[in-house]
């Protein structure tokens, strides 16, 4: 038994392989990166030569093959969506070498987030209104629905930088004009939110299994960023329909870590944004709150103890801290939310050679020393 990671330079990455070697289960890590920037080759978990890094995706398929021939009961498990696509458009291959996310079917079009919308709807959730919208095509003379949300349709055809909310057609054409490699977007209504809620979970061979879901109480970049600070629960906390989640989760066929994305509106409803089918940062807040999901997967005998759960608040101090320079909220709230978290995204008491690589780093660019 033992997991092989396709990961990037990030937390997504760091989130798995902490989880994993917490459980004390084998793993393996494909990084694929030109330069580690999170220091993930640093983990202490990736220290007895089982950490290889590559420049590209494809560098990856020699040595998967190679890695197959070492042991049976190998599991993929990918943490950035061109991975996940990746393995997707090799499942019949790479299932006949190991246990893959679609056992050797595929997620096809469900990486399109207007397909997932479509499935989303039929299984019960609340989408907001939405259309898909081609550049090569003219722009709308008018559009009704404002405001807006403009992301890329898949979230490795553009970046975060392709995410726009437009309040007028003056505001949608100028997004468009910017300068941008996205083709295909899709265009959103634009919920009036009270708060988003990240719902983390994982797919066994038997069951959906959720861990809980993060009520993120800030976002950086504001409004759209990722999660800087937030508080993790039960998902039974939140009013979320989690028959809804199992029967998308089913029929999509997939297994392995997930999250869903929800926007809980300022008129009581939580509404469907995109299911992310790979790791992600995030969910190493289900190991640190008692329900260690990674290993779960790995392994059924790896039980959770529902009654050791803890709600748990979780930050990237490095991005919240952004908060305060900017005047947002006092010094003193940020102390005091910092003493209160008991999980950093961007760091791990246990596993703390990544961020000291990191600020090393820092203070040989700042000052030119060899640290």
């Amino acid at each position: 038994m033992r997991a092989v990671i396709i990961g990037d330079s990030t937390h997504n990455t760091l989130s798995v392989v902490r989880s994993l070697g917490e459980a004390k289960i084998p793993q393996l890590l494909l990084l694929v990166c030109n330069h580690d920037v999170c220091f993930v080759k640093h983990s202490k978990y990736l220290k007895y030569d089982n950490c290889y890094v590559v420049s590209t995706l494809d560098e990856c398929l020699p040595l998967l093959e190679r890695i197959s021939k070492e042991g049976d009961q190998q599991t993929l498990i990918t943490t950035f969506d061109a991975a996940a696509e990746w393995v997707d458009n090799r499942e019949p291959q790479l299932s006949q070498w190991f246990r893959t996310p679609c056992r050797g079917k595929r997620l096809g079009n469900l990486f399109n987030k207007a397909e997932q919308c479509k499935l989303a709807k039929k299984c019960g959730f609340d989408v907001p209104y939405s259309f898909i919208y081609h550049r090569a095509n003219n722009l709308p003379e008018t559009i009704k629905h404002f405001p807006l949300i403009l992301k890329p349709l898949v979230s490795t055809g553009g970046t975060k930088g392709d995410i726009h909310i437009c309040n007028s057609n003056e505001d949608f054409k100028n997004a468009l004009a910017e300068n941008s490699n996205c083709d295909h977007f899709l265009i959103q209504e634009f919920i009036d939110k009270d708060f988003e809620v990240d719902a983390i979970g994982v797919v066994t061979d038997d069951s959906v299994i959720m861990g809980g879901g993060v009520r993120k109480y800030r976002h950086w970049p504001k409004v759209i960023g990722a999660g800087a600070f937030g508080l993790f629960q039960k998902i039974d906390t939140y009013e979320i329909n989690t028959e809804s989640i199992n029967e998308f989760l089913t029929i999509s066929g997939y297994h392995g870590p997930f999250s869903i994305e929800f926007i809980h509106s300022k008129n009581g409803k939580y509404y469907f944004m995109e299911v992310n089918f790979r790791n992600e940062g995030l969910a190493y807040v289900s190991t640190c709150a008692g329900a260690n999901l990674h290993a779960l997967y790995m392994d059924s005998s790896k039980g959770i103890n529902w009654k050791q759960f803890k709600k748990t608040y979780l930050m990237n101090y490095s991005i919240d801290f952004l908060y305060v320079i900017d005047g947002s909220i006092s010094m003193w709230r940020w102390i005091k939310d910092l003493c209160k978290t008991r999980c950093f995204i961007n760091m791990s008491f246990s596993d703390s050679q990544p961020v000291i690589e990191h600020y090393k780093e820092k203070l040989k660019s700042k000052f030119g020393c060899a640290c």
